[in-house]
């Protein structure tokens, strides 16, 4: 299989802890896409969007809660529970990627020019950012359960949050959610996940050829 991913993109990084947890590194090549510029991706994936990952058919998922289910059957189903578990996972996945989305925008939109309405635009992402983060505040009996999808969707965004906006200073009023962060970030997977390299992984950039289609 291929993964079709960009570095810094918190979906991309997801993925790619999400392959090392579950011990799929030497099943998986990577190739370095810019989703921006890059249009051979579109050929995989009409939205042209990462992370992408290409089937041994050809054929390719999108979206990284579909490449994540996948992954995990694949797998055995070790990172989605079972049973009533399932479906706390796959909502703290669903915050992670909602907290990732909502980083994004608000940074995209703060590149435009200044006016009332990106203001406002700029205003309801920061509303969500802070509220995601207080909900996990809150409720924090997922830090301490066995690691899982929504755990690396929450910490995945997270980073992202840190290296884009570390001017919203999260962790200053949120420290439970801080230190759980900060101690989960030194997890193999996600070291790798910020810098494959270091991993097992195929990777070679553009040396690796897409699949045909």
């Amino acid at each position: 299989m291929q993964l079709l991913y960009a570095p810094r993109s918190p979906f991309s990084r997801k993925i790619l802890a999400t392959i090392v947890e579950l011990d799929l590194t030497a099943q998986v090549s990577l190739v370095q896409v810019d989703p921006w510029t890059d249009e051979t991706l579109r050929r995989h994936n009409p939205a042209c969007k990462v992370p992408t990952l290409v089937l041994h058919d050809s054929s390719a998922l999108f979206d990284s809660p579909v490449i994540a289910r996948y992954l995990d059957a694949l797998s055995g189903h070790t990172l989605i529970p079972s049973g009533p578990q399932t479906w706390d996972a796959l909502r703290r996945e669903a915050l992670g990627d909602a907290l990732a989305e909502a980083v994004i925008r608000r940074f995209v939109d703060q590149l435009g020019p200044g006016d009332d309405r990106l203001e406002r635009v700029v205003a309801r992402q920061e509303a969500a950012i802070f509220a995601i983060l207080d909900r996990l505040e809150a409720a924090p009996e997922w830090m301490w359960a066995p690691t899982d999808l929504g755990h690396l969707a929450i910490a995945c965004a997270l980073d992202y949050l840190d290296g884009r906006s570390p001017e919203l200073a999260w962790g200053a009023q949120r420290r439970l959610l801080a230190t759980w962060f900060y101690d989960f970030r030194g997890r193999p997977s996600m070291e790798i996940a910020a810098d494959p390299t270091i991993g097992t992984f195929r990777t070679n950039d553009r040396a690796i050829p897409l699949v045909e289609v």
